[in-house]
Formats: structure tokens, sequence, C-alpha cells
């Protein structure tokens, strides 16, 4: 009976196998990394807290931070056209009488019918300032829109 024999080793030879792995492992890390990185328009405020809510899809859909302002007009800020705009309600300046949120709502709607609002709002907002925003919305015929809440924890009573 004949004994077989290790194969000679060649001087050279690179296992490139567990590269490959190290490299599908940054492609993939980057991938995560960049959707991360993505903004929404979402400003830094205090958010109102619930015990329930569901998961709301971002594709097609504006978001608009709604802030107190001056002479009970509120102070509305989107990320259009990935640059962050203030979207007044009313604007006066220029010799003419324009609505640019209504106008803005409006040119994303004709694009998308299934087009969406959310808005974010200061946890202590009064009322007044939210009401002329929900109209605007009204106006511009937006079917979908909802509200951006920070999730409480429910505590386990036992």
């Amino acid at each position: 009976m004949r004994k077989h024999l290790m194969p000679e080793m060649k001087e050279g030879g690179v296992n490139v196998t567990p590269l490959i792995d190290i490299i599908m492992c940054l492609i993939i890390f980057y991938m995560l990394a960049a959707k991360i990185g993505v903004s929404t328009g979402a400003e830094k405020m205090e958010l109102p807290s619930t015990l329930q809510g569901t998961k709301i899809e971002m594709a097609n859909t504006l978001l608009l931070n709604v802030r107190s302002g001056p002479l009970n007009d509120p102070i509305v800020t989107a990320l259009v056209d990935k640059e962050k705009q203030e979207l007044k309600l009313i604007d006066r300046s220029g010799g003419k009488v324009t609505e640019p949120l209504l106008e803005t709502l409006k040119a994303l709607r004709a694009k998308t019918p299934e087009f969406k609002v959310i808005i974010r709002a200061e946890k202590d907002l009064s009322y007044r300032f939210l009401e002329p925003v929900l109209l605007v919305c009204a106006k511009a015929d937006v079917k979908n829109v909802n509200f951006n809440t920070a999730q409480v924890q429910k505590e386990r009573i036992e």
C-alpha cells in the first residue's frame, strides 16, 4: 500500500478567503452608517410623550418642526429640497402676500398622491400655534397627518 504524501507548499500563495469576509463586513458597516447619517430635518426639541404609538414610514414624507413664535404666529421649519427652510404661513414681504407653507405642501402633494406630513412640536406648545398648521395641511388636501412623540416605557406592576 502506498502512502499519500502531503502536496508541496508553494511559496507566495495567499489565501484571500478571510480578506473577502473582512471586505464584506466593511461594506455592510458603511452601508448602515450612510443610512444613519441621512437627515430628516428634525430639530432638537422636547416632544410630548405617549404610551402607545405606531411606527411611521418616512417615504414621501415632509417633517414639520413647529415652535411658538411672536404674535400668535408659529415658526415652521422643514427640510425642503435637501435644505432646511422656514416656511411661513403668510409672507407679506416683497409687496405681495404669499403662503409658502401652503405652496410647498401643494407642490409636494402634486408630485405624490400618498404624500404624508409629520408634525413635531414642543411638549408645552399651545394649541393656538398648532391649529394654523393643521388648517394649512387641510387646505393643501394632505390626507395623512401624523404627530411625532416620544415613547414612554410602561412600568410593570407585579
